[in-house]
């Protein structure tokens, strides 16, 4: 066939046609041409590049509540969808509960994502306000148990503070406030701790007159220190560009201290830290805290380390707490012993110290008493307070008075409390 020319038009043509499909044989891979044998769903696992499907969807993806706009964007079909659900949120809009914003097929997507709970993991049950414009608002977790969440106006300055939950309950024990006398129910998850600021957002542009909501405060019922895993992850909700939108300064992060490491976990947030320390002298501190079990110069060298790790000074502003008792820890030697302590952090930050007058837990007839084998505890008086406001000032001290906000209600702080979820 190759060395032999073929003679005639026909035999030519033949010729060539042969010579063509033994190329293609031995030019060709193997496989078979018919009948092919199906890739493997393992080679189709590796091949195909497509989202996940319905079934997969609870098992594949965390919370929309804290999931970054990438990774919401790739289960919803692109990052417009993903910053448009953003922006209801932060209007405090549920994108479930209003049609055709997002697409029926990025909303289905959504609803799926969060079927074993609600894309808001609270709802709220509640509102009260008191006549000074705070609102407190209970909230029913998916699982039954309830929460309270206060929002705290400001028209002097245009603003308005949410005071958020990161527990059910707390096991801090501070015997001035309602929440301790509950125990420890639960830890809350970050995307119950962003759905509070949701709803916040909605609550203050729903109410005449309220400043936009600007400011929270991780200041509720339970410790943002004993939760932090969950504070880290909602921090960055409400702090990302993308999402909550909030400045790091316009959010805080309080703990009373359980360990002095907590602090450093702390600082690793993008948030303004505050140190519940009520009393600098340890024997009064047992008395308030008795969950203490580090000096308080020992928490204060693990708050100072941790403020080290912040390299810009203007980071490391934080607030002290104090809450005053009358003839406990409201007298002079008091404040004095407080502006001596403070100093080490003063020497790396500017630290601002809260005084808080003590808010009747009793006083709206909840059947609490606070109080310890010195006596049940009662407010200052005015005299005391400001004898110990003065005094710290005149020891250079930043001072700022908490002025009870929502007493009539029970939503000033130390009075958050709710009952535990009746048991089947």
């Amino acid at each position: 066939l190759f060395f032999s020319p073929p003679r005639g038009r026909m035999t030519r043509s033949l010729a060539y046609l042969t010579i063509l499909v033994v190329l293609s044989l031995l030019i060709l891979p193997s496989t078979p041409i018919l009948n092919p044998v199906p890739a493997s769903s393992e080679n189709r696992a590796v091949t195909t590049t497509t989202r996940p499907s319905i079934k997969e969807l609870s098992t594949t993806t965390r919370h929309p509540l804290v999931t970054s706009v990438n990774e919401l964007g790739t289960l919803l079909g692109g990052r417009g969808r993903a910053k448009r659900m953003w922006s209801m949120l932060r209007d405090g809009i549920d994108p479930l509960q209003t049609p055709d914003v997002l697409g029926t097929k990025a909303r289905n997507l959504l609803f799926e994502s969060v079927r074993q709970f609600s894309l808001l993991s609270t709802t709220v049950k509640e509102v009260t306000e008191s006549q000074c414009g705070t609102k407190k608002f209970l909230q029913q977790l998916d699982d039954g148990n309830m929460i309270e969440s206060v929002l705290i106006p400001n028209y002097k300055f245009d603003r308005t503070t949410l005071c958020v939950s990161t527990q059910v309950g707390c096991d801090r024990g501070c015997r001035f406030c309602a929440t301790g006398k509950m125990g420890l129910v639960r830890n809350l998850r970050p995307d119950e701790i962003v759905s509070q600021v949701v709803h916040g957002r909605r609550l203050a542009l729903d109410t005449e007159g309220m400043p936009q909501l600007t400011n929270v405060v991780y200041m509720g019922m339970g410790d943002a220190g004993m939760n932090v895993a969950a504070v880290a992850e909602s921090v960055e909700a409400l702090t990302d560009h993308e999402r909550m939108q909030m400045a790091q300064s316009k959010v805080t992060v309080s703990t009373v201290g359980g360990d002095p490491s907590v602090f450093k976990d702390i600082a690793k947030m993008r948030c303004s830290m505050a140190w519940s320390l009520h009393s600098p002298l340890d024997k009064k501190r047992k008395r308030l805290v008795p969950s203490t079990r580090h000096t308080t110069a020992e928490l204060r060298d693990g708050l100072v380390e941790a403020l080290l790790i912040r390299h810009s000074r203007r980071t490391r502003t934080m607030m002290v707490a104090v809450t005053l008792i009358k003839g406990l820890n409201d007298g002079v030697e008091d404040a004095l012993a407080l502006a001596e302590f403070i100093k080490p952090i003063q020497a790396v930050g500017k630290v601002a110290i809260d005084v808080i007058p003590y808010n009747d837990i009793d006083a709206a007839g909840s059947g609490l008493v606070a109080g310890d084998k010195g006596g049940v505890y009662r407010k200052p008086s005015d005299i005391s307070l400001e004898k110990f406001t003065e005094v710290l000032k005149k020891e250079g001290c930043f001072v700022c008075m908490r002025k009870a906000r929502g007493d009539g209600e029970d939503a000033a702080c130390g009075m958050l409390a709710t009952k535990r979820k009746e048991r089947a």
